[in-house]
């Protein structure tokens, strides 16, 4: 057996721990060795154990709350033969080829002294990768809430989970990032990017062989690992193999991992015409409310909660949806409900309290409340307020429209200014929305950046203007919510149609007024939205 001594002491005294170094397997061999070797730990039955794994052929993972459609594109991924599977622990997306290492430590809660992961055992357990970057001549640090970055740039990202007295927690090691692939395997989460400050995915992670000129050999960056855990942890590790009950669960388990059931167990099963959804950035993680409702009733018929975040225990969310099925539409209930359940802890999401957990189940009720005007649930989900509700922008009778330079002709020659010649074009949108606009007697403007944007709410509020009404992709008020909500001035904003500038990972081209494509305004609902704004506040229209 290789022993792995730390530096600087020899104390035979200190605790042994199992290094268990896998061959390159299957996804659903990798996730159902996890759920095995957590099990059993948590039930006493096995040693600490740190494990590396590779996985062959290459994967895409999401995590335990994702739902497919949201965060891979399939297709893609079932024609360049890349596996699909979904991990036990929550997180993001992530895309994991033969190049990628991944480490993972099962131990006792005891042994950190640790009930419920928390920001503090985070960093503790990323402290020995930190330590293991440092031997390849590299100068990491942790980033809350749970990444390994190098000048900024992720390297190592981490999850975890529990079972019984025990807990897993999990990293990668980007070796040799292959960046193309990944972006047309996953849809990345454009609302992460402002947290971020950055809109490129190659901007916003390394790998060993960018950072070093040459990817290092496997048993080198594998030792280094080792080395990191036996220090910091001040642990001695020695090579071992699954024991007699971690093989018959595994064995138990595979079947389930490579099911249908289990790789898309996470999909709302509700027509559309009957489901509301909204989503909201927080600074721990995408947290995204889907409800199922009985309008007449007024009632929750199902609700389902995805997201990126981390929440212990692993299966704390399903009891939730569980709780909150049937229950009263009504906010005020809802909050109550949901609010014992984190007061209780029955639930703990590292970095994500209860008033940013509700955000989106607040646009949820919020779209619910504007089907009274006569609008479909399905046309709902198109339209997101912010500073009111519907009905209270509406009633402050909104005097200004603001329309996206990005849906005028790419060869127009306003295309990066603030008027319109409305010059009839068939393909332009941006024409017959101000002329509606006009027609309402309201006061239209192209908004050009997002400096812009800002500009015009300001120059809007110190003149007095009520409220207004705007045209953006959804994506993008996800991702500047609290800058609109800032703002002060009540608005609603409707979503645009066809591919945007976050489809294509232009984010920052379109923020600088610079996106080079062309995108179309949804008329039709912006028409709905402008009667419902003549019909409620007695407006007269232009002849």
């Amino acid at each position: 057996m290789e022993k792995i001594i730390p530096p600087n002491d020899l104390n035979d005294t200190l605790p042994t721990w199992r290094l268990l170094d896998t061959p390159p397997m299957t996804a659903a061999e990798n996730m159902a060795l996890d759920e095995a070797l957590l099990e059993v730990k948590g039930e006493g039955k096995s040693p600490n154990t740190i494990r590396f794994l590779q996985f062959s052929p290459r994967t895409v993972l999401v995590g335990f709350h994702q739902a497919l459609h949201e965060e891979i594109r399939r297709d893609y991924c079932q024609a360049n033969r890349i596996d699909i599977n979904r991990r036990i622990t929550g997180g993001g997306a992530i895309f994991f080829d033969e190049n990628q290492l991944g480490w993972e430590v099962f131990c006792d809660k005891a042994f950190f002294n640790a009930a419920i992961p928390n920001a503090r055992l985070f960093k503790t357990l990323c402290e020995p990768v930190v330590a293991a970057l440092a031997r390849l001549n590299l100068e990491a640090e942790f980033r809350p809430r749970n990444d390994i970055e190098i000048d900024g740039r992720k390297i190592s990202g981490t999850g975890g989970t529990e079972s019984g007295k025990a807990f897993m927690f999990q990293g990668t090691m980007l070796v040799d990032f292959d960046v193309d692939t990944m972006l047309r395997a996953l849809k990345i989460p454009v609302e992460k990017l402002k947290a971020k400050e950055i809109d490129s995915v190659k901007d916003r992670v390394t790998c060993l062989k960018w950072e070093l000129g040459e990817a290092p050999a496997l048993a080198d960056i594998k030792q280094a690992i080792k080395r990191g855990f036996a220090k910091c942890l001040n642990i001695r590790l020695e090579t071992g193999g699954l024991n007699a009950e971690e093989q018959k669960r595994f064995a138990k388990k595979r079947p389930r991992f490579r099911s249908l059931g289990w790789i898309d167990s996470v999909k709302p099963r509700f027509q559309k015409r009957e489901t509301v959804r909204s989503a909201y950035k927080a600074t721990a993680g995408m947290v995204r409310f889907t409800l199922a409702v009985n309008l007449p009733q007024k009632r929750l018929k199902d609700v389902y909660i995805t997201g990126d975040f981390l929440s212990f225990p692993g299966r704390a969310l399903y009891d939730l949806e569980a709780r909150l099925r049937g229950a009263p539409l009504d906010r005020q209930h809802l909050h109550g409900m949901i609010r014992d359940y984190f007061d209780q802890g029955h639930i703990k999401i590292p970095g994500l309290g209860f008033e940013d957990f509700v955000k989106p189940l607040d646009q949820c009720l919020e779209k619910t409340e504007m089907a009274k005007f006569g609008i479909p649930l399905e046309h709902c989900n198109l339209i997101s307020v912010v500073n009111g509700s519907f009905e209270e922008v509406i009633q402050k009778n909104p005097s200004v429209l603001l329309l996206p330079y990005c849906a005028k002709l790419t060869g127009c020659d306003l295309r990066y200014e603030k008027g319109c010649r409305v010059c009839g074009e068939d393909c332009c949108s941006i024409g017959p929305a101000w002329s509606m606009g006009r027609h309402m007697q309201m006061q239209v403007t192209s908004i050009v950046s997002f400096e812009d944007l800002w500009d015009e709410l300001m120059r809007m509020k110190a003149s007095g203007v009520a409220a207004y009404i705007g045209c953006c992709c959804q994506p993008f008020f996800a991702k500047h919510a609290d800058d609109f909500k800032a703002s002060g001035l009540p608005g609603i904003l409707l979503d645009i149609d066809n591919t945007t500038c976050y489809d294509l990972d232009q984010a920052k081209q379109a923020y600088a007024g610079q996106f080079e494509r062309q995108t179309s305004l949804n008329l039709e609902l912006l028409e709905t939205v402008l009667q419902i704004r003549v019909e409620s506040c007695g407006n007269e229209v232009a002849a």
